[in-house]
């Protein structure tokens, strides 16, 4: 079944920081552990150019976990942007928009990983056994994984390089550069809006009570303190916030999603599920 909607960072002085805003951008968040009531939390706004509309859809293929994602349709980027399985492990990604471009472009053999942890890895353990087959082979980006004990947090360099962090417990926060001493060769150029961004959702984060709820990640998802093209809901004519997913997997009983969806032209709708085994049995 498809879901539509309707009609201050320090920084090295060998890194730039553009004036300029990132365009592909997003902003990934979350907690475990005691800040998660026991489980784990996950939450990601997800900006880029309103040149697609966005659905959720199921995928039950032959071989793997079924699993239940956020799809673009139409623009330059189609495909899945974040997903959840049956298992209860959850994937969600931002663009490393610190690296130009014209390089992130250039990656052969290089490929997206969304499909490939949702349908081969229950939890993150499984996702850490096979970290080197996973992650060597993976264009750049920074990926947040999340289980019912850990959240996962990875940065995908160039040339096979990564890192790789698991949160037990406390909070976690990535925007669109990298934060691992040991890949800040690949900071080529901050943009104003992720270095903003990153300090506004880890102020945010300290501040929240916890532990971290689904409704207490919702308001924050709705920040603009920064205006229209450095906040965490972006407004801007050239890249805005397209959607909100936050994925709340506590220690026991049903995992829950909430989605918001903000089509461009269409009223923004939002989606909760309980995803319990009568909705993965029931969904089509």
């Amino acid at each position: 079944m498809s879901f539509r909607t309707r009609p201050v960072i320090p920084v090295c002085a060998a890194v730039l920081v553009l004036t300029l805003t990132n365009l592909n951008a997003c902003t990934l968040w979350g907690a475990a552990g005691t800040n998660a009531s026991g489980g784990t939390i996950i939450s990601k706004n997800r900006d880029w150019k309103p040149d697609h509309t966005q659905v959720l859809k199921m995928h039950r293929g032959g071989k793997g976990h079924a699993y239940f994602g956020l799809y673009a349709e139409g623009g330059t980027e189609p495909g899945i942007k974040e997903g959840v399985n049956e298992k209860g492990l959850t994937v969600i990604t931002a663009s490393a928009s610190s690296i130009p471009k014209s390089m992130r472009d250039n990656q052969p053999g290089k490929h997206g990983v969304i499909s490939t942890l949702l349908s081969g890895c229950a939890n993150c353990d499984e996702v850490l056994a096979k970290k080197n087959e996973m992650f060597r082979n993976t264009r750049t980006m920074f990926i947040m994984i999340s289980d019912r004990k850990k959240i996962a947090m990875v940065e995908v360099g160039l040339d096979g390089k990564y890192a790789l962090k698991t949160i037990e417990t406390g909070p976690v926060v990535h925007t669109n550069h990298f934060l691992e001493k040991a890949l800040s060769e690949f900071n080529i150029r901050i943009g104003t809006s992720s270095a903003t961004r990153l300090a506004r959702i880890t102020h945010l984060m300290k501040a929240t009570a916890k532990p971290c709820t689904t409704d207490s990640l919702a308001a924050i998802s709705r920040d603009q303190h920064d205006g229209p093209d450095n906040s965490l809901w972006r407004t801007g004519k050239n890249e805005r916030t397209m959607a909100s997913w936050i994925a709340e997997t506590p220690a026991h009983g049903a995992p829950k999603l909430r989605v918001v969806i903000a089509n461009p032209e269409q009223q923004e709708q939002t989606h909760t599920f309980v995803m319990d085994q009568k909705f993965w049995r029931e969904m089509k």
